[in-house]
């Protein structure tokens, strides 16, 4: 009788086991295409170094007003403001006018004394960024899709 009982517990444990191997896992699909926050900006829009440093001028907690391009503004709340080493300072802009969208600008002291800059205009709400790139010596704010630019 014992036998039995130890059988037919092995039969019921392989019997779940089975079972669990059996499910199959949820196919992992590519999300829908997210709406684009950018689109009534042109595709490249140029900068000034001066109008960049300015940026750089706002203290933290402080709200912001500066025309980067006659084409583009960027209005809102300076949320962080760090040094990250002796020759980069960095700054994140919360964006009123672009819905909330997180403007970061690093700024970096070259061995020359002169400043080069980086940064990027994102929001996780829609689908794409502006990434801020030095081309030919000259700035400017690139539109592209989030996709290409960063993972999620």
């Amino acid at each position: 009788m014992k036998s039995i009982c130890v059988w037919v517990t092995i039969a019921c444990m392989l019997a779940a086991v089975t079972t669990q191997c059996q499910i199959t896992p949820p196919v992992n699909q590519r999300q829908a295409e997210k709406p684009t926050l950018f689109s009534q900006l042109p595709a490249r829009i140029s900068c000034s170094s001066s109008s960049l440093q300015n940026i750089f001028t706002a203290a933290l907690n402080s709200s912001v007003s500066i025309a980067v391009n006659p084409a583009m503004k960027v209005e809102g709340l300076v949320i962080a403001k760090a040094v990250v080493s002796p020759e980069q300072l960095s700054i994140n802009i919360r964006c009123s006018n672009f819905q909330d969208a997180l403007l970061n600008i690093s700024r970096i002291k070259e061995q020359d004394g002169s400043f080069s800059y980086i940064g990027r205009m994102v929001s996780p709400l829609h689908g794409d960024v502006l990434l801020l790139w030095q081309e030919h010596g000259e700035y400017a704010f690139i539109r592209q899709k989030q996709l290409l630019s960063m993972v999620e």
